[in-house]
């Protein structure tokens, strides 16, 4: 749980900052539909009031937060990559089970809840919205790939794509789940070779480039 400095006053976009990270915790400990302007304000020890100086509604907050989500379940596509398309799609997929690795990472948690919330909410377009340009950014490289002739030209981008991002989910849901012993990095980097396998360019059998 996010801990609200003491004695600190702060800043308009520390306070902004702060309502999200209340925000993202509370979505992934109690779901989008238990996490109330007043659970929020309570959390950061202001009143309820006081959030719509910095946010117009509990929407525009829980938006915000999907941002900000999506900016820390995204940061390891913006690391600088090195190599060939296929090398820089295999950095990604090993960077997620990095990033899923960390102990104190609530986000995957917040991600689900954010996927399962009632449609009354009206965040539904907004998350598919975010979800299709991750999928976007995946499908670039698998285009560079087939510039430089190291992808297939054969391969559909975007169903390249939408399979990495899978595979991703299963590391995630596995690991909501408990069932990581069954589903463990081992055999969650061979489907990730399988995938690039099946559409790594060969330049000596003829395929075309």
């Amino acid at each position: 749980m996010y801990t609200v400095p003491r004695g600190k006053r702060l800043s308009r976009d520390e306070r902004r900052e702060q309502i999200i990270e209340v925000t993202l915790d509370h979505v992934a400990e109690n779901g989008v539909r238990g996490t109330t302007l007043s659970k929020i304000a309570a959390a950061i020890d202001v009143t309820t009031p006081a959030l719509y100086a910095h946010f117009q509604n509990r929407r525009d907050i829980l938006l915000a937060t999907i941002d900000e989500l999506f900016e820390r379940r995204t940061l390891p596509h913006r690391y600088p990559l090195e190599g060939n398309a296929i090398e820089r799609l295999r950095s990604l997929g090993h960077r997620h089970t990095e990033l899923l690795g960390a102990d104190d990472d609530k986000s995957v948690l917040a991600l689900f809840e954010f996927i399962a919330a009632p449609p009354e909410e009206g965040l539904r377009e907004t998350m598919g919205s975010k979800i299709l340009l991750l999928v976007d950014d995946i499908a670039s490289i698998v285009r560079e790939g087939q510039s430089e002739g190291t992808v297939r030209k054969d391969a559909d981008p975007t169903q390249v794509a939408w399979m990495i991002v899978s595979r991703a989910w299963t590391e995630d849901i596995t690991n909501l789940l408990g069932v990581g012993h069954e589903w463990n990095e081992e055999r969650s980097n061979r489907m990730l070779e399988l995938i690039l396998d099946s559409i790594a360019a060969d330049p000596g059998d003829g395929t075309p480039a």
